[in-house]
């Protein structure tokens, strides 16, 4: 068989959880993604993988609050 490729040892970006699950640091969201944070829900305006800081209450940018 042929020798597969080291694993990384960064921890690596999750796919962007159901419509409407809480907002976390280390996913990607893709544009119209829908998450809740602090109770209310935001639509991803541009896609991104988050860091703390940058939750969607903070970065108007990147988030529109519904």
């Amino acid at each position: 068989p042929a020798p597969s490729a080291p694993a990384s040892s960064r921890p690596q970006p999750t796919g962007a959880p159901a419509d409407g699950a809480a907002w976390r640091p280390g996913v990607t969201y893709k544009v119209g993604d829908v998450v809740t944070y602090e109770g209310t829900r935001y639509r991803c305006r541009q896609g991104h993988t988050t860091i703390r800081s940058w939750e969607p209450v903070f970065t108007p940018a990147l988030w529109l609050a519904l």
